[in-house]
């Protein structure tokens, strides 16, 4: 990409600088992502974010005031992806292909392998929502965005003739965002604390609930 005419003006050990800046505060916040994860927000100090990260304490307050500072900007990252995700009616075709059932539940196994596999700041997020206004108000936009987006695809359904034309995109997004939210929350923490969770058969129920709702009658059956 083409540097603007203030980059270009700037002197060379000033962009090294600015560059190593974003470096660091990258690397400061996939740490603080990782530990977070794994130990949770309460277990997690930010002197071992630094260690983490191969810096000092007073680096990370260089590039943060706190704590909490670092999560608010790991659901910003959060939330710029998934808004960054909005498919086109051509990526939509691409994934419906010839059989929307398949298509649905690849979709769903696909997310829940994905959170399996490494789980992402979705659960400690979901646990701080009720005890901090300002994260519970960034987790929405992530919500809305994901909404949004389930009611994009589902209004494509419609006019490929695939879809229930009498579904409501809107209320149905609404509704099934937050079933697998929560489908997804008691599978991921069941399994972390006991390895109860019968993952196959709680998502087979749900590509099942999902294509009765959605499907038009003969895009239904197996």
């Amino acid at each position: 990409m083409p540097r603007t005419p203030s980059e270009r003006s700037r002197p060379p050990r000033s962009r090294r600088s600015q560059a190593r800046g974003r470096a660091t505060r990258e690397r400061l916040l996939r740490a603080a992502e990782e530990l977070f994860r794994r130990h949770g927000y309460a277990g997690t100090g930010v002197g071992d974010i630094a260690a983490r990260a191969g810096a000092s304490v007073g680096t990370l307050y260089h590039h943060f005031p706190d704590k909490r500072a670092m999560l608010l900007a790991l659901i910003d990252d959060w939330g710029d992806r998934a808004t960054a995700r909005r498919r086109s009616d051509l990526d939509m075709e691409r994934f419906l292909g010839d059989d929307p059932r398949a298509a649905i539940r690849r979709w769903l196994r696909t997310n829940y392998e994905r959170e399996r596999k490494r789980p992402s700041l979705y659960l400690v997020v979901l646990g701080l929502a009720n005890q901090d206004d300002e994260v519970r108000r960034r987790y929405q936009r992530i919500e809305q965005s994901s909404i949004a987006r389930l009611g994009d695809f589902f209004r494509f359904g419609q006019r490929r003739g695939l879809m229930r034309e009498d579904l409501d995109a809107e209320a149905t997004a609404f509704l099934i965002h937050h079933a697998i939210d929560m489908a997804a929350t008691q599978l991921l923490v069941r399994e972390e604390r006991a390895g109860e969770a019968d993952a196959d058969r709680v998502l087979e129920s749900l590509v099942d609930m999902f294509c009765r709702t959605l499907l038009r009658a003969q895009n239904t059956e197996e």
